[in-house]
């Protein structure tokens, strides 16, 4: 780059005053530029969504980043995202909100062609952009069907995910909150994430559903020891800690309160080929 040699530099304190009233300035017309668009933006189903109204739902591009933590006061964190996804898994005393283990639920309708994970559209950053996109996202479920529109609401300590199929008469909603006990700090910061599943039938006919929780072992770490355990109305994910390490060791447990529920601690272990 040539630089004009009889021209005096310019004060450090003046060059970072100028700086800031730029980068101000660009950031005001970026914004102005992206509310614009953000008006007449194609949604992902082709139509032209408006801009987000204050304090109203959060839909199509603006689900991308929203994630509501879950978890108690202090007590780790695991957040329910915008599209009905859990991420953000922070359960060993650090924070880790880029870590979104292989977990979902899924619903299936007997009889039918219909089984959906009870998740809206993965957002393209997430499919494009995190390490791995590249070789096909392996240990994901993004390959997987999923509802075609999700919409998000939260009013805390509640958040609320709303999902919805054309033409499968099934709709889908998600509610996810943590102890909050204003004055009882014991109670308020338990290390428990609770989310409802509720679905309703538009169709007029009878139908028979199956719902399911899915993960796999994300406490395991390296070669230590590991294994699902079962546990009450659920399982137990358990990772055991390595010689002289015991912080290292963790569980997390999901479970819910039907007594007629059924869990298998195994998924399919063979490879590619194999029956």
């Amino acid at each position: 780059m040539a630089r004009n040699r009889n021209k005096k530099p310019i004060p450090r304190r003046e060059f970072l005053k100028t700086s800031a009233v730029s980068v101000g300035t660009i950031g005001t017309i970026a914004s102005d530029d992206a509310r614009a668009r953000q008006k007449t933006s194609p949604s992902s189903r082709g139509g032209v969504r408006s801009a987000r109204q204050y304090n109203g739902n959060y839909f199509a591009e603006n689900l991308n980043r929203v994630a509501f933590p879950l978890g108690g006061i202090g007590a780790g964190m695991i957040c329910l995202e915008g599209t009905g996804a859990l991420s953000h898994f922070s359960l060993r005393n650090k924070p880790e909100v880029f870590n979104e283990p292989c977990t979902f639920a899924a619903i299936s309708i007997k009889g039918e062609k219909f089984a959906r994970v009870v998740e809206g559209p993965v957002p393209a950053w997430k499919k494009f952009g995190s390490p791995g996109t590249g070789n096909g996202a392996g240990g994901t479920s993004f390959g997987l069907p999923r509802f075609a529109v999700a919409s998000f609401n939260e009013r805390f300590p509640f958040a609320t995910v709303t999902l919805r199929e054309f033409g499968a008469g099934l709709d889908a909603e998600i509610t996810g909150w943590s102890p909050f006990e204003p004055g009882d700090a014991d109670n308020a910061c338990l290390p428990v994430a609770a989310l409802e599943y509720d679905f309703t039938n538009t169709s007029s006919a009878t139908r028979q559903a199956v719902f399911s929780f899915s993960a796999k072992n994300f406490m395991a770490v390296g070669k230590n020891p590991n294994s699902i355990r079962p546990a009450p109305g659920g399982f137990k994910l358990w990772g055991g800690a390595s010689e002289g390490k015991p912080e290292e060791e963790g569980a997390f447990c999901a479970a819910v309160t039907d007594p007629e529920v059924k869990v298998n601690h195994a998924w399919f272990r063979g490879g590619c080929g194999t029956g």
